[in-house]
């Protein structure tokens, strides 16, 4: 199997009919988890900026155009919406488990460890955190230390034009991160005492937060890797993702 297909499920936005994968992309054989591993690993070392030929896009920074985290039931009442975010950090990616990847694929699997990955670019958001109202509208950074992101999706094989592509019925990503860290700009439209107030009081009660959040953020991130996942293996005849 081509080494860094898991990584073109993660970044790539399109990828050509036929497609050319550089020389310089090591190659797997079906089901060599050993070398899937550690050349995935190498793709995001190597080709963090992207692979124009095959339509990879950068992956350090990776821009999200839209993300939206509502969260409305609990102690934490809030709608939080990004606009044209990069995730930073996927150059340092570890990744720790690539499986499903076999001539007949029906259910796939993608474990990476990013050491820090932070969410940074513009936010508005408004409700209730805890106790405390918030609002504001600027620029944001979410950081997660240790963030540990697992991918998964279910499919199977369909025909297209005499080709075989896999198609995604269903996929969910979780993750889990040893630290959490936020800081908004302008909030409370621009008082510098409540804004800096209220970022003390979210990472002192980071954990909490996190806690009540998680399950919103992971429904933001499976919607995105789903429209990424779904568009290569639309695009990318599954024959040509394996070594010869």
């Amino acid at each position: 199997m081509k080494a860094q297909i898991a990584a073109l499920l993660i970044v790539a936005v399109t990828v050509g009919h036929a497609a050319k994968f550089p020389d310089s992309f090591s190659r797997c054989g079906q089901e060599d988890g050993k070398c899937l591993l550690a050349a995935i690993t190498a793709t995001f070392r190597s080709f963090y900026k992207g692979v124009p030929e095959i339509g990879l896009v950068p992956l350090d920074p990776l821009r999200i155009d839209k993300m939206d985290i509502v969260q409305g039931d609990g102690p934490i009442n809030i709608e939080l919406n990004f606009r044209k975010v990069d995730l930073v950090g996927f150059r340092e990616a570890q990744i720790k488990k690539a499986s499903g990847f076999t001539a007949n694929p029906t259910k796939m699997e993608l474990n990476l460890l990013v050491p820090v990955a932070s969410l940074i670019g513009g936010y508005k958001i408004n409700g209730k955190v805890l106790i405390l109202p918030i609002q504001g509208q600027g620029s944001s950074n979410m950081t997660m230390v240790n963030c540990d992101i697992t991918l998964k999706w279910v499919g199977k094989l369909v025909d297209k034009n005499g080709k075989q592509f896999f198609q995604v019925d269903k996929s969910k990503a979780n993750f889990d991160t040893s630290r959490f860290y936020m800081d908004f700009t302008n909030l409370f439209n621009g008082d510098k005492a409540l804004g800096d107030n209220m970022n003390v009081f979210l990472n002192e009660n980071w954990q909490d937060i996190l806690k009540e959040l998680k399950p919103a953020i992971a429904a933001a991130f499976t919607k995105i890797f789903e429209a990424v996942v779904s568009n290569v293996f639309n695009k990318v005849p599954y024959s040509e993702l394996y070594l010869a």
